[in-house]
């Protein structure tokens, strides 16, 4: 069994230009509500030359997206290089990132609330579509090494999308991490633990058992939610 993953090691390594100025535009953006009013303004207040800033990204909205792909990436890097990641199923696997990912969220979570806290699965912000993108990469591994161990089941084109509804999956996480009140979040433990168990029998068309139980977990949670102002 998959336990709750503790906070991804860190590496040590000098960060890279983009790092430095993605993580002082964050912090921009945390600190004032809105991202630098300009490159100009934003270089100046960081100490740089724009020839620097431009070097790096050819915008400041670049720069937010660069900043979740590399946060996302940095997850996965992590949790896959866990001394047992490679004895891990392909449902393991799943569970210790979506762990990972949530223990990360916990260093991230004034700003993943500003920035994502009033948004749906509805919604489709371009500040993700790096992450999205990094994101869908990790789950098209996961899926070919489930089918190849024979967790997921084989449904020809239908399969290209599952990449797409595991990133969906995690969007619904973050979404119920941002709404959750409970102590510890345990909450969120739990959502995880059981929308994992009943994507993964989706994906070996076992449905019906897991359907239910995800059902009788989330009706009480939808009803306290959903009476919040």
């Amino acid at each position: 069994m998959v336990k709750k993953s503790s906070k991804p090691s860190k590496t040590g390594k000098k960060k890279d230009p983009r790092s430095i100025i993605s993580e002082a535009y964050m912090a921009t953006l945390q600190q004032e509500g809105h991202g630098p009013v300009s490159v100009h303004r934003f270089c100046e207040d960081l100490g740089i030359g724009e020839k620097d800033f431009y070097m790096a990204f050819p915008n400041l909205d670049a720069v937010e997206k660069h900043f979740w792909k590399a946060w996302i990436e940095s997850i996965v890097t992590a949790v896959s290089a866990g001394k047992e990641w490679r004895s891990f199923s392909a449902k393991e696997r799943h569970l210790a990132f979506l762990f990972a990912f949530s223990g990360e969220a916990l260093e991230q979570r004034s700003l993943l609330e500003q920035r994502f806290g009033k948004i749906t699965l509805l919604c489709n912000p371009s500040s993700l579509d790096g992450l999205k993108s990094s994101l869908k990469d990790f789950a098209g591994d996961l899926i070919q090494y489930g089918m190849e161990k024979g967790e997921i089941a084989h449904r020809g084109a239908l399969g290209n999308f599952y990449p797409e509804v595991l990133y969906i999956h995690w969007r619904s996480v973050l979404e119920y991490f941002l709404k959750d009140e409970s102590q510890g979040f345990e909450r969120t433990d739990a959502f995880i633990e059981k929308t994992v168990e009943f994507a993964f029998d989706l994906l070996r068309t076992q449905a019906i058992d897991s359907a239910a139980d995800l059902v009788r977990f989330l009706l009480p949670q939808l009803a306290h939610f959903g009476g919040r102002n």
